[in-house]
């Protein structure tokens, strides 16, 4: 017998169900109640029913249906017994389904997972300083413009150790600005720094 099977039972007018073939030997089934299953056209008697003949016993078979006589005909055991309640028809009703309730502001709050300290999160990596483009451009390019480059350069690591990620990307990002002017500085006044060197020498 599959376990898959449901079966509702209507017994003395009280309709349950569903019911698995296992959940229904455990029950107290007598030969007057009704059995409805997916393939049935209408509910029909238990004894109709050839797989759950074996959830009564022939005891309260006997106590359900009058004794027959030899001169009376055995009733037919598919028919309904006397005194039945009303025999059910059409598929049983199935208890909808409970309507979905979205969660209120406080419930969607308390299933949030719980953000990490800020001391547990992990730091992100220390903006570029650009120190060395800083030296390099003083030196060979303009003097004036490479050492306040440099001084913006220096400030990075500084405001990093701090803990101020924001002003270390800010002052990184200065100093990458400086260099580049002090690049463009040096190609500038190249051409007048080797005037006057000329009219010094001469």
């Amino acid at each position: 017998m599959s376990d898959t099977i449901q079966y509702w039972i209507n017994q003395n007018g009280i309709q349950t169900g569903p019911h698995t073939f296992i959940e229904l030997q455990q029950m107290e089934i007598t030969p007057a109640a009704y059995v409805w299953r997916a393939g049935m056209d209408d509910w029909k008697p238990i004894t109709a029913i050839p797989e759950l003949v074996s959830l009564y016993t022939h005891q309260a078979q006997a106590e359900a249906q009058p004794e027959a006589t030899l001169s009376e005909p055995v009733a037919d055991s598919h028919e309904p017994v006397a005194g039945l309640p009303e025999v059910p028809t059409g598929e049983p009703e199935v208890a909808p389904a409970p309507a979905f309730t979205p969660p209120t502001a406080q419930q969607a709050a308390a299933q949030q997972p719980a953000a990490l300290p800020e001391e547990a999160m992990p730091q992100p990596e220390c903006p570029p300083t650009n120190l060395v483009w800083a030296i390099l451009s003083t030196i060979l390019c303009c003097l004036p413009l490479g050492v306040v480059a440099i001084i913006y350069s220096t400030k990075v690591s500084q405001k990093y150790r701090q803990g101020d990620i924001k002003a270390a990307q800010h002052y990184s990002e200065v100093s990458a600005w400086w260099c580049i002017g002090t690049i463009i500085g040096g190609i500038v006044l190249s051409p007048f720094v080797s005037l006057i060197q000329m009219a010094i020498m001469g």
